[in-house]
């Protein structure tokens, strides 16, 4: 564990025992044990250890704070699959404070998540979510990027926020920002604007655009439209365009580089979803994506699928066909699953298989199969058993078995 990671943790624990100890406080604890063991394409052996643990307190009689910590550890008793044998790492440690009962001031303070408008971040610092009347608010947030394969943290900075105002709860309209130095240089400046609309009761329409200040281009725009002409008939339709250069001009993991996804490359996503509902627990859905590339083509994908919940059953099959001019994006795809629950036990199992009109590394076939067993020991422990079985153009056969043990313990009223 890093020591900003320390310090977080430190500093949410001392928070939440200096409130006030005049209200009872009700404690949740979960632990969750996951053991794997897997063979990949060079027919190498794993077994990791990964324990993830979550602590969860609030006060019970005045409700104005409550704290939360995770952290997650990892052993590797065979080959090593990340360079080290045992890592760790905090995921968040915040404390959540608010004078009012109906949290119109919300502050935080410790490690964690901000997800206001162009801002997705993970940080060591303070924010504040305030809606100053019914129709405007604003969110303030500033602190260390926690950054876990890029480089050190020194001189590294994230800050910014968003302002909305809404319209006669018929629209809302926000305006966010985001700034982040590393080594105290110019790393990101991103500019977002989003709206939510709903012009009739039965037509909604949502959405945000990105510019990346730094660039000057235009990362990213998305919008969906949802439409209920009838009480049992959802339409759906989506709209995206992403320009990698401008979208991952700077990133943290090489994933979202540019020279990975495709130098001058975009994608623009348009298609639509039909869901109709029969009866209470019976649903069909049909949809349409079409992806158009700059330099790699075009793509459709479409196809129909089943929904059914019947007592303690759960099933669904749905059939795709991908359309593209690329060999491995033509094929069609059948999914199958199901699930039953009986007694403290939870039965299901899923399987896909793709059917390549041109085979690819020598395989027609591609096919995924999972099958998990859930057993609820008692009221705190809880028991999985998964196996996953697949043959791909990537790996010729791959198998993988996960046992899983959660653990919940809570205190208080």
């Amino acid at each position: 564990m890093t020591s900003a990671a320390r310090t977080s943790l430190l500093f949410a624990v001392f928070c939440a025992l200096i409130f006030p100890r005049t209200s009872s406080a009700e404690i949740d604890v979960t632990s969750k044990t996951y053991i794997r063991f897997f063979r990949d394409a060079r027919d190498l052996q794993y077994a990791p250890l990964n324990e993830y643990v979550e602590l969860d307190g609030r006060d019970q009689d005045q409700g104005q704070w409550d704290f939360h910590v995770s952290a997650w550890g990892a052993h590797d008793f065979r080959t090593t699959e990340f360079g080290d044998k045992t890592r760790d790492e905090l995921t968040y440690a915040y404390v959540r404070y608010s004078p009012y009962q109906d949290k119109r001031l919300l502050l935080y303070a410790g490690r964690h998540y901000i997800f206001e408008g162009v801002a997705s971040e993970q940080v060591d610092g303070v924010s504040l979510h305030w809606d100053a009347t019914p129709s405007n608010g604003f969110t303030l947030f500033g602190g260390s990027p926690v950054v876990t394969a890029f480089d050190t943290r020194g001189g590294d900075a994230a800050y910014g926020g968003r302002v909305y105002q809404r319209f006669s709860n018929r629209a809302e309209l926000g305006l966010s920002v985001l700034y982040e130095t590393n080594d105290k240089a110019r790393f990101r400046e991103e500019t977002g604007v989003d709206v939510w609309f709903l012009p009739y009761r039965k037509v909604e329409v949502k959405g945000h655009s990105y510019y990346n200040n730094i660039s000057e281009g235009w990362g990213e725009h998305a919008y969906t439209l949802r439409i209920f002409p009838m009480n049992k008939l959802t339409i759906s339709g989506l709209y995206s365009k992403t320009d990698y250069d401008d979208a991952f001009a700077t990133r943290t993991l090489s994933v979202f580089s540019p020279d990975f996804l495709g130098v001058n490359e975009t994608l623009t996503k348009k298609g639509g979803i039909a869901e109709y509902r029969f009866r209470d627990g019976l649903r069909g859905v049909v949809d349409y994506t079409n992806y158009s590339y700059k330099t790699m083509g075009e793509a459709g994908y479409y196809g129909a699928g089943i929904i059914a919940v019947i007592s303690r059953t759960s099933a669904g099959a749905t059939f795709h066909r991908m359309e593209g001019a690329a060999d491995r994006l033509r094929y069609r795809e059948a999914r199958l699953y199901a699930a039953e629950d009986m007694e403290g036990w939870r039965l299901s199992f899923d399987v896909i298989n793709h059917h390549y009109d041109v085979p690819f590394n020598d395989v027609s076939d591609a096919y995924s199969l999972n099958g998990t067993i859930r057993y609820a020991i008692s009221d705190s422990l809880t028991t999985n058993f998964s196996v996953d079985y697949s043959k791909t153009p990537d790996f010729l056969r791959n198998t993988t078995a996960l046992l899983n043990l959660v653990y919940n313990f809570k205190s208080g009223r």
